[in-house]
């Protein structure tokens, strides 16, 4: 819902429009407007590097269209993670001693969202993957049936499991998981190498999970996709 203005108080406050004539008041406004990158100051010219829209253009291993110069991170056009930024500068120094590396799979990396309560997730999301073609088969579970999440008193959030539906109607690849809720940017690993290892449903599903623990919402909600549930 787009924001059309805010209009500050006399006390400190501001009073913020949006949508068809809402408003709500707030103490503060936070304006985030993202980074671009800086190409046009790194005297480009007479190179044969290209740039587009601020961005440096690079192949699927980062290389520039001049030999022996490539380009990672934020200054190109990839997700804008400083995770991503290491895995391209690992590949590049692993071309560059000629080791053949595997590019990066930019649309199945993992997102880690700090806010509060945390994001994180990897691969495709249910819209996304019909958007590709995929039947798909979902699961979603809540973190307040998750005895960890009970201990600690932070029952928000949940885990959702996007996996492609087999002819039979079963659940398959896992091909997208997300989390939010307490500390989810720590328990995504397993989400992540399941979906970038294609795994299937009862693959995973077939690994023990420590209990209690906050990870082990995952393990039971794709436990749930086979028709195994144990907590709802």
């Amino acid at each position: 819902m787009p924001v059309t203005g805010h209009e500050p108080q006399g006390d400190g406050g501001t009073i913020v429009r949006f949508g068809e004539g809402e408003e709500v008041r707030v103490d503060q406004v936070v304006v985030s407007v993202g980074r671009r990158p800086y190409a046009d100051l790194l005297g480009l010219d007479g190179t044969a590097v290209q740039v587009d829209r601020g961005f440096v253009q690079v192949d699927q291993w980062c290389r520039t269209a001049e030999p022996g110069v490539y380009a990672v991170g934020d200054l190109i056009a990839t997700p804008q993670l400083a995770h991503v930024g290491f895995a391209e500068a690992i590949m590049v120094v692993k071309d560059i001693l000629g080791e053949s590396p595997v590019p990066v799979d930019y649309g199945k990396v993992p997102w880690a969202i700090y806010c509060f309560p945390e994001v994180a997730f990897a691969g495709y999301s249910e819209d996304a993957a019909k958007e590709a073609g995929y039947e798909v088969v979902t699961s979603k579970h809540q973190y307040r049936g998750n005895s960890r999440a009970q201990i600690i008193g932070e029952i928000e959030g949940l885990v959702k499991i996007i996996a492609e539906k087999r002819p039979d109607g079963s659940a398959g690849t896992i091909l997208g998981v997300h989390m939010v809720g307490p500390w989810v940017t720590e328990q995504l690993g397993a989400g992540y190498l399941a979906v970038n290892w294609e795994a299937t449903v009862d693959e995973v599903a077939h690994y023990i999970q420590p209990h209690p623990s906050l990870s082990e919402l995952f393990g039971e909600s794709v436990l749930a996709m086979t028709g195994r549930s144990l907590h709802g």
